[in-house]
């Protein structure tokens, strides 16, 4: 389940469209053909349709706000327009360069930008604020590269970067310079060329249910903060690979820290695995001001920490020589999940709350509630017993809400009480059953209305009449 699926996504760009906005196709059997022949036609909160197509050579400059810059719906959730550079590039920086604010970038695939100064990026941003969500990079110098911009927030969800980099270790899959906040979640960065994986000088930083996974690249760190800032690392699955030019994974703070936020890294529920020789898992300024790591698996020829902070917390972390002694299913192709004998299982603490002096990231649970799914997608994590990144289940997969069912639950998302509507008379042969996700009875009832106070927060199957439909409780 992915909050912001392209499918979902361009609902909501379509049904949130103004008034006054204009909406422009691009294709092959459309007036305009490219997408640069519109670049200087629209105007503030338009829209752009592109034809899930190859576009190739054709790079553009946006300059207008609001734009909404996506695959042309309808369209599923790995449907993209792809613009590949083939040696061009707008103001020899990007495919394309965004100098608009408050703009969204959906559904396109960037390829193969090169440039002199080795820096070609698939999206430079020069506005403030912008939303990428379930696009690519491929093979571009940078994947995103974005300049200082303190009043900028700028998220990346659901999208994949692949071998990036110029291969001299100056560029990288993503690159944030000072901005106010970066949100990077549900994202598959990989096989970045001597660079970092994710890189970022933001103030604020929230990296999320991501694959940060070097395979068989040259990559350097896997996530880079070289001026700190807050910085929220939860529910990631990191791969250190045998190929990696430095074995840090994650750097905090080492080319000066900011001396205007507070530089405070929390480093929540990650599966971090090395295939290294020998590395490191955090190498830090000695200045940090608060280092707490919980709720970690730490897998292969790893030092926790070379550095420091003022205070360092590092009370529920584990560490494991090899992925068999952790009990993940199979990590050599990936798959971080537990097994049923995982020594990981039941572990996990409390992990508090980060905060942060940064507006609207003042105070965040360190609670994993996703889970990273393999490509770009993620799902609810049913509980927070387990240590790393995910929660141990026997189910492979679940149902979805049924349409169709003979009932339905109310309401949807709960906290005490469900109430179960039947379009058809009720009968103790079509009694109410919630189960968990594992398949556990929770509660077996006559009635159409069930006290669930006693149920935790989390994703429940309800049952009747052989029919089955899913429902949250939220607390």
């Amino acid at each position: 389940m992915k909050p912001i699926s392209a499918f979902l996504l361009i609902t909501f760009l379509l049904l949130s469209r103004q008034a006054n906005a204009d909406v422009w196709r691009v294709g092959p059997s459309q007036m305009y053909k490219v997408p640069s022949a519109v670049a200087g036609l629209v105007k503030d909160g338009d829209e752009v349709w592109i034809d899930p197509v190859e576009f190739v050579g054709d790079v553009a400059v946006w300059r207008a706000n609001r734009l909404k810059l996506m695959v042309a719906p309808p369209a599923n959730d790995r449907l993209m327009a792809v613009l590949k550079a083939d040696g061009k590039a707008a103001e020899q920086k990007a495919i394309w360069v965004i100098k608009g604010n408050d703009c969204v970038v959906a559904g396109i695939d960037f390829r193969d930008c090169v440039v002199p100064d080795r820096n070609g990026a698939g999206i430079r941003v020069e506005g403030t604020n912008i939303t990428v969500s379930n696009c690519a990079f491929r093979k571009n110098q940078d994947g995103i590269l974005a300049g200082n911009n303190l009043n900028s927030t700028i998220i990346v969800e659901g999208s994949e970067f692949e071998q990036s980099g110029a291969g001299d270790g100056l560029s990288h899959a993503i690159y944030i310079n000072h901005v106010k906040a970066f949100i990077f979640r549900y994202n598959y960065s990989h096989g970045t060329l001597v660079g970092h994986e994710c890189k970022s000088r933001a103030h604020f930083n929230y990296i999320a249910y991501n694959r940060i996974t070097n395979e068989g690249g040259t990559g350097s760190r896997n996530i880079d903060l070289p001026n700190g800032g807050t910085s929220v690392i939860i529910g990631n699955l990191i791969h250190k690979g045998a190929n990696a030019e430095n074995g840090n994974v994650i750097g905090y703070g080492l080319e000066g820290l900011s001396d205007t936020v507070d530089n405070s890294l929390y480093i929540s529920h990650n599966t971090v695995v090395s295939d290294r020789g020998l590395g490191t898992l955090l190498r830090t300024d000695s200045k940090t001001k608060l280092i707490r790591a919980v709720n970690n698996i730490y897998i292969g020829n790893l030092d926790v920490l070379i550095g420091g902070a003022t205070t360092v917390d590092t009370t529920n972390n584990f560490a494991w020589k090899t992925a068999s002694d952790a009990g993940l299913v199979n990590a050599a192709s990936y798959d971080y999940r537990l097994t049923a004998s995982s020594p990981a299982r039941n572990r996990a603490v409390d992990p508090g709350t980060a905060t942060s002096t940064v507006k609207d990231y003042t105070d965040l649970p360190l609670s994993p509630v996703l889970e990273y799914v393999h490509v770009g997608d993620n799902r609810i994590r049913i509980a927070q017993r387990d240590l790393g990144a995910y929660e141990y289940s026997q189910l492979t997969s679940v149902y979805e809400p049924n349409p169709s069912a003979p009932f339905r639950v109310y309401p949807n998302p709960a906290s005490d009480v469900l109430t179960i509507h039947a379009e058809c008379p009720y009968s103790v042969e079509s009694q109410v059953k919630i189960f968990s996700l594992d398949g556990t009875l929770l509660v077996n009832s006559v009635m159409n209305t069930i006290d669930v106070t006693q149920l935790v927060s989390g994703l429940y199957l309800a049952e009747r009449g052989g029919q089955m439909t899913m429902f949250v409780i939220v607390r």
